[in-house]
């Protein structure tokens, strides 16, 4: 992925004048939507919380994201390079707490903003998935590699679709695995990082624990899964993250 663009530091102080208060969204299973200025730079807060670091995902074709923190004030500074009209944005807030936060952003023709975010109380970690198992066996990974990896899985969890990263149906036939019949539905990819979404059906006549582990084969780095258990008849949904090129 590539690295964070800074902004210079006069274009940064001028953002500390933001005039435009845009309102208070909550964050909602670690995600939330706001309209930010698609020409000017936008602030974004977290009420009780420190934003300590941002994680974009970059298109190379496309206009870039500028992302900047203030360490003393623990907010985040938004903003564009080019033109904007029309597109979507996603960028993880990763704060103080331990939190990893995905902002949807929509640039709007208005002055800069201030969005101001309210915790809902969920777990400061995890994909929004019940049982997750992120990189297993892998000790030379470092915490930023994780936080990028929960992030691009809670990305499929939601079924998001944002610039620089690819999302592709998969028309495969189901089969059967034990008591499940699965098929892989979705396939994501981004720089570095390749994902799928499979849908797991329970068709047998008992309640039946769904296991990540199972799913830890080799290239595999991560994955989790909508249910911990799925009664008969039950679907839930298993999310795969592997290194690209695997």
């Amino acid at each position: 992925m590539k690295s964070m663009c800074l902004i210079p530091a006069a274009l940064f102080c001028s953002a500390l004048a933001l005039p435009a208060l845009a309102g208070q969204v909550i964050a909602k299973d670690g995600r939330f939507e706001a309209d930010v200025s698609a020409r000017q730079m936008s602030r974004i807060a977290v009420l009780g919380d420190k934003i300590e670091s941002v994680r974009k995902i970059d298109d190379p074709n496309g206009p870039q994201i500028l992302v900047e923190t203030d360490a003393k004030t623990g907010d985040a500074f938004i903003g564009f390079d080019g033109d904007v009209a029309g597109r979507v944005f996603s960028v993880f807030l990763v704060t103080e707490s331990g939190r990893t936060l995905q902002a949807i952003l929509h640039p709007i023709a208005a002055e800069g903003q201030t969005v101001l975010v309210k915790l809902d109380g969920s777990a400061p970690s995890g994909a929004g998935a019940t049982t997750s198992t992120p990189i297993a066996g892998r000790p030379d990974r470092r915490e930023t590699y994780t936080e990028v990896v929960t992030a691009f899985t809670r990305l499929m969890f939601n079924g998001d679709e944002v610039d620089g990263v690819s999302r592709k149906a998969l028309y495969e036939p189901s089969r059967k695995a034990g008591p499940f019949m699965v098929r892989q539905v979705w396939a994501y990819d981004v720089s570095g990082l390749h994902g799928r979404v499979i849908y797991v059906t329970n068709v047998s006549q008992e309640s039946v624990p769904v296991s990540v582990d199972a799913f830890l084969v080799e290239g595999v780095i991560a994955a989790a899964t909508s249910h911990e258990t799925l009664r008969p008849g039950e679907q839930g949904r298993v999310f795969v993250v592997e290194e690209a090129g695997q």
